[in-house]
């Protein structure tokens, strides 16, 4: 039986990682580790063949979820797996040697990939940008207004020194050693997927024979750049802003990716916000309360007038009709909800608490009160 690996830790990637964020762990390592980079390096090539295959199971469903349920016996779930209708791979030699693939459902989806592309070149064009996550923290404000900022990432770029290529200048290009000048990424039974591009070259089918020294033959080099960004009025926590075409470039001098920026709200010291309203403490005077009155109530863009009606209990709210946020959608605007917080005096003169007492109905004094009173 195989000994267990840990291919989370392997890839330093979380349990909870999902598709995306195993994707692009890959893609860093297998950059760093590929044995085209490192000549002669065989800890980097072993490194290598321990991530291809730690990516080879945890980027398919059914063999992670195998592993995740069965740990060290996981391969044997596999193979009882395959005996029920799947197909085993033969060793290969390569990353992957002694894996069982267990097909299931997407036998049938091999043999017409097989089909469609018998006795076509595999080759793509150049591929499209991966895209860039990054967390953006919005104040009340500027949510509420709209506008713009200038926002710092750090990104990949075109190396300037071998223009994309990944070659160093004046050296020859060479069929690639992981897709064979297919272009084509992951394979089951020695047959790749339609849609799957090759991590080794993105595509293309050809890698540099001699790597740039600049970037390591990736074609890329990562720096800080400044980018624009334009927040709408309304945005809300956990949206996303997309910049287009402000990610990855793409390998071969395909199509950038795009910037996605995930809003985070910054507390408000006054307001609160539920969706698209808003809601601010008011505090009123027990007078106030008790006979009615006009009062100032803050919004997020000056004070406003508000009439108080008489007999207003401490909790209940004014609504002031389209004083909240500005809607992201629809048009409109959310309202101001004014939660009436009557405040209790303190330090009451004698003649107040009189008058308190006689407006409660307390008209007879006890010697025990006028005690109280005195202290």
């Amino acid at each position: 039986m195989a000994a267990y690996k840990d291919y989370y830790q392997i890839l330093g990637v979380a349990k909870t990682a999902g598709e995306k964020e195993i994707k692009q762990a890959y893609r860093k390592l297998a950059r760093k580790y590929h044995p085209d980079v490192n000549p002669g390096d065989k800890r980097s090539e072993e490194r290598f063949k321990e991530i291809s295959e730690a990516y080879e199971v945890l980027s398919d469903k059914e063999k992670r979820a195998k592993y995740d349920q069965f740990g060290e016996q996981w391969q044997n779930a596999q193979r009882a797996g395959a005996g029920a209708g799947g197909v085993t791979d033969p060793p290969s030699g390569g990353p992957g040697e002694g894996f069982n693939f267990d097909l299931g459902g997407r036998f049938r989806d091999v043999f017409e990939t097989l089909f469609t592309e018998r006795g076509r070149t595999a080759r793509r064009g150049p591929a499209r940008g991966e895209d860039l996550q990054y967390e953006i923290e919005v104040t009340l404000e500027e949510a509420f207004n709209g506008g713009s900022r200038t926002f710092t990432v750090t990104a990949p770029e075109i190396c300037s020194t071998c223009h994309g290529s990944g070659a160093q200048p004046g050296a020859a290009m060479k069929q690639c050693p992981v897709c064979k000048g297919t272009g084509r990424g992951r394979s089951i039974a020695g047959i790749s997927l339609a849609g799957d591009t090759c991590e080794r070259c993105g595509g293309v089918g050809q890698v540099p024979e001699k790597p740039c020294s600049a970037c390591r033959g990736t074609g890329q080099v990562e720096r800080q750049k400044r980018v624009e960004v334009k927040i709408p009025a309304g945005v809300y926590e956990g949206a996303k802003i997309r910049v287009a075409g402000q990610g990855s470039p793409g390998p071969s001098g395909g199509a950038p990716g795009d910037l996605f920026l995930h809003v985070r709200m910054k507390p408000h010291p006054m307001f609160e916000r539920k969706e698209d309203d808003l809601y601010v403490d008011l505090p009123v005077t027990f007078a106030e309360a008790a006979l009615g009155a006009e009062v100032q109530v803050p919004t997020v863009t000056g004070k406003v007038t508000a009439t108080v009606p008489p007999g207003v209990q401490s909790g209940q709210s004014l609504r002031l009709t389209g004083l909240g946020m500005p809607r992201l959608r629809g048009g409109g605007s959310g309202d101001l909800m004014a939660r009436i917080r009557v405040a209790v005096p303190k330090n009451l003169s004698e003649q107040e608490r009189a008058l308190i007492r006689e407006l409660g109905g307390m008209r007879r004094e006890n010697p025990r009160e006028r005690l109280l009173v005195g202290r």
